[in-house]
């Protein structure tokens, strides 16, 4: 079940929109899915719960551009895929800027529709497998892909969760983490420190380089970690 979300003003549009999908799901009986139509970005924003899987936008809503809507999802939804829908090529192309997967141009049609939406589905099909996170900061909360996150470290309660990017504290237990990384490559080097092994730059003697940290490894968990580092490379160290 693919969750869809809509946000454009045009009623017409709109209409065309939701044709389109169920006529999509007519030819496709494997496809499924449930859609939630907004004209507003404020509202939008608001009932939003880093619960979607696919997002539509216009580019221009009364309220607010779509790309700004698009910024604010980006805040605290890295994964969401974002297709802009929009009359002016130039202004598709910015989208890409905040990570759309794609555009589709008005008036819409059927069949480029369709063509969109097979290689939407695709895509979807290839992050089934990837394991999400859903972080709860004192701000709000945020969803990340596993695959962003180079390596999380524990202090006590207090949790940082390092990605390529930005570094969010949350509350909680390394051990916890641990369980729900379980199938992404994360293994301990020490009691305090869970690390992606896509990002590990190098090993030393007592420590392991981590997108550009220096991490220590403890002699208790050293024979484990460079194992499963081995395994992940192939082999080979």
């Amino acid at each position: 079940m693919i969750k869809i979300l809509v946000l454009e003003d045009e009623k017409s549009q709109q209409e065309r929109l939701s044709q389109f999908l169920a006529r999509y799901a007519q030819a496709n009986p494997d496809f499924q899915y449930i859609m939630t139509l907004y004209d507003r970005g404020i509202q939008f924003l608001t009932d939003y719960r880093r619960d979607a899987d696919l997002i539509f936008l216009d580019i221009r809503v009364p309220d607010m551009l779509g790309f700004d809507v698009a910024k604010k999802l980006r805040k605290t939804d890295e994964n969401v895929m974002i297709v802009f829908i929009t009359s002016l090529t130039q202004y598709a192309i910015e989208g890409y800027s905040v990570g759309a997967f794609d555009y589709i141009l008005k008036p819409l049609r059927y069949a480029s529709f369709a063509a969109k939406l097979d290689r939407i589905r695709r895509s979807l099909s290839h992050r089934e497998s990837r394991v999400m996170l859903d972080l709860r900061t004192k701000e709000g909360g945020q969803r990340v892909s596993a695959d962003s996150i180079t390596y999380i470290e524990s202090e006590a309660h207090d949790i940082s969760v390092h990605t390529d990017g930005q570094v969010i504290r949350v509350w909680g237990t390394l051990s916890n983490f641990e369980e729900e990384l379980k199938t992404a490559d994360f293994v301990r080097c020490n009691t305090s420190y869970l690390v992606n092994l896509k990002y590990v730059q190098t090993v030393r003697k007592d420590e392991v380089v981590v997108g550009g940290a220096a991490l220590p490894i403890s002699r208790s968990r050293r024979k484990a970690f460079l194992e499963a580092l081995a395994r992940y490379k192939g082999g080979s160290l």
